[in-house]
This record gives structure tokens, C-alpha cells and sequence, in this order.
């Protein structure tokens, strides 16, 4: 399951995050990859967001579902409702059985029926959103008494490589990638606070094991790298013939670090 789904945005704003270049079904997979190469990641998340049952979920800006799922999975007697304003990924929660809502997250929390929210999850999908404080402020009149919002960032891109030489390469990626805008998030505990929250953040970090759809991810991740204005010539040039081999001897040891927000509120305001 991904904490990586992003919502397409209909106007730029100041927490608006660069993306890497690919095709839309690019995209898709990346978040599928993800959700399967770091699924225990995101158990983890719920673990710590202590939720022991749930009858009602929201899934901000839910994406291909790689999040509603899991939340489907753990709380298999909750309504799970994804909410995202691209006609693509609500065809897509359809099809895989949730309830959706079509909504811009700019324009703050949408209307849902009456029952109160015990869970929102808002799983790299806040930061793009224009007026965060005003969709918070919904969250919080939304959620039921004791419910939970989650929210979860990547802390740092994803790591994929063991070998020392390996992992400077990957720091100098990162680094022009950060140059280009990408994984740009504020700190949002004060901002979460402002809302009427009591805020828990916390960073968790998790090892995956090499798998096919480890490699594969590690090379979707590094064929965007590739493209960078920022790297240098010559980092590109091992970039590519770190892509040409990437099925026979690269070594990998797949590692993610997540920032997670739990904020709860006692009553609604």
C-alpha cells in the first residue's frame, strides 16, 4: 500500500510538490510498487496511529487505492471512502469496490453523510492542497469523538542501494532532486496544532527485502533521476549504465524513512 498516491492539483499554490516525469500509468505503477515493496511501512503507520476499530474512513486524495486498501484490510467492517478529484483514480476506487467522493481538496473537506469520521488519511496528499488550514478545520468538525487523522510524509526519497560508492551516487540524485522541488513538504505539526489537534510526529524508518518489485522500483526511481537538470553530466552518465545493468549485479538494500502526525481531537469544534 502507498502513502505516495498524488492527487492532481487544478492550480499551482505554495505547497505545491514538483513530481518526476512519467506518463500517468508511470505514476500508477510507482504507487502500486510502493505499496508493495513497503506495505509493512504503512501497517506500521497504523500501528502506531492506534485505531484499534473503525466503521468510518476517509482516504484523502486516494489515488490508485494502494492506501484504501490497506485500510480496507485492517478495518474490513469500515466504510472506506476515497476522495480525490481525478475522474481516473475515482474509476479505479470504483472498480476495486470503495465508496468515492469527487472533490478539490482546496476547496476544504467535502461534504460527506452524516456519520461521523473515525479515521482520516491523508497519506502524501496534504501538501498539495492550496488551503491546508481550511481543510484541516473540516477534518477536525468531521471527526467523531477520540477519531484520528494521520497524516504521513516521505521524510527523505527512498534509498535503494548498498554499495558505498552506490550511496553517494544515490545523495547526489537526491540532492538535485531536492534542488528541483521534489518531496517538498512543510513541518506540519504547528499547522495540524492550529487546527484544534493534540499532534503525536514521529519518524519510522523500515528495510524491505530484494524482491522483483524492489528492483523494479529502484529502477523506476532511477530512470527519473536520469532526467534531472540538476545532475551532473557525469552522474548521468553512471545513472544510465547503472539502468542498462540493473537486473544482473546491482546490489540493493531498499529502505524508506516516513514522517508520520497522529492528531486526535475529544470533541469536535
Amino acid at each position: 500500500m502507498s502513502m505516495d498516491h498524488q492527487p492532481r492539483r487544478t492550480r499551482d499554490n505554495d505547497h505545491h510538490t514538483h513530481q518526476p516525469p512519467g506518463s500517468h500509468d508511470q505514476q500508477h505503477r510507482v504507487l502500486d510498487l510502493d505499496a508493495e515493496v513497503f506495505g509493512d511501512h504503512l501497517a506500521a503507520v497504523l500501528d502506531f496511529a492506534g485505531v484499534p476499530g473503525a466503521r468510518s474512513i476517509v482516504d484523502l486524495g486516494a489515488g490508485t487505492g494502494a492506501g484504501s486498501r490497506l485500510l480496507r484490510e485492517r478495518y474490513p467492517d469500515a466504510t472506506v471512502t476515497g476522495v480525490d478529484n481525478d475522474p481516473q483514480m475515482l474509476g479505479l476506487l470504483r472498480g476495486q469496490g470503495f465508496a468515492v467522493v469527487e472533490a478539490d481538496l482546496d476547496d476544504g473537506f467535502p461534504a460527506l453523510a452524516e456519520t461521523p469520521v473515525d479515521l482520516v488519511w491523508a497519506s502524501s496528499s496534504l501538501h498539495h492542497v492550496a488551503h491546508p488550514a481550511r481543510l484541516l478545520s473540516g477534518v477536525h468538525r468531521a471527526l467523531a469523538p477520540g477519531g484520528v487523522l494521520a497524516v504521513v510524509e516521505l521524510a527523505t526519497l527512498p534509498r535503494f542501494l548498498s554499495h558505498p560508492r552506490g550511496a553517494l551516487l544515490e545523495q547526489r540524485c537526491h540532492a538535485a532532486a531536492a534542488a528541483e522541488g521534489w518531496n517538498h513538504h512543510p513541518e506540519w505539526t504547528p499547522v495540524i496544532e492550529a487546527a484544534g489537534f493534540a499532534v503525536t510526529r514521529s519518524e519510522m524508518t523500515i528495510n524491505a527485502p530484494v524482491t522483483p518489485a524492489a528492483r523494479e522500483y529502484a529502477r523506476q526511481w532511477f530512470a527519473r533521476f536520469a532526467h534531472l537538470a540538476a545532475l551532473t553530466a557525469d552522474d548521468r552518465d553512471t545513472v544510465e549504465d547503472l539502468l542498462e545493468r540493473f537486473d544482473d549485479d546491482v546490489e540493493l538494500e531498499p529502505r524508506a524513512t516516513r514522517t508520520v502526525w497522529v492528531a486526535t481531537s475529544d470533541q469536535n469544534v
